[in-house]
């Protein structure tokens, strides 16, 4: 028999994963259970709950409480959501990636550092950001393009390529 993931614990972060409705009552409930019994209790404000593919509109509930349901959350700094997510984290990923080029500002503006010392800073620093999880993400055309969109945006800055300069993006 194929064995299915169910859990997913990093941290203080769980992700509870169930084929149907009473399995994850039945999961909730340990959940509670064994969190009391080691002195915790649940933020029952924090917990969100998604379906994909289900017509069951049944709430989920901890001690008769309904949890709210989301199209999307985050779980370990990538957005999960009904449809797959990937448009919702590449976005995101853009977003923080543009950020902390935005904070190197200095570094890219300073003329004692070498082009090639500002490209490594760029490549470990803002792309790994961008990147991150990048393996789960469905790879499309468009979503290839606003990826090298940014990148091309940062290393023109970093270079001192005008707009108006005629250089190719080769």
């Amino acid at each position: 028999m194929k064995e299915r993931q169910e859990e997913l614990d990093y941290a203080d972060d769980i992700c509870l994963l169930a084929q149907r409705l009473c399995d994850m009552d039945g999961k909730l409930k340990r959940l509670k259970e064994e969190t009391e019994l080691a002195g915790l209790h649940i933020n029952i404000n924090k917990i969100k709950g998604m379906r994909v593919n289900t017509s069951n509109i049944q709430k989920f509930r901890v001690d008769e409480t309904e949890i709210e349901e989301v199209g999307s959350f985050v779980y370990l700094g990538s957005v999960v959501s009904v449809n797959g997510g990937t448009e919702e984290d590449v976005a995101s990923r853009i977003k923080k990636a543009n950020g902390v080029f935005v904070q190197l500002y200095p570094v890219w503006r300073n003329y004692n550092v070498s082009k090639g010392d500002k490209i490594r800073i760029f490549s470990t620093h803002v792309m790994s950001v961008l990147l991150y999880a990048c393996a789960t993400w469905k790879t499309t055309n468009q979503i290839t393009r606003r990826l090298q969109t940014l990148t091309n945006k940062c290393l023109r800055r970093i270079m001192n390529i005008k707009w108006t300069d005629k250089i190719t993006n080769q």
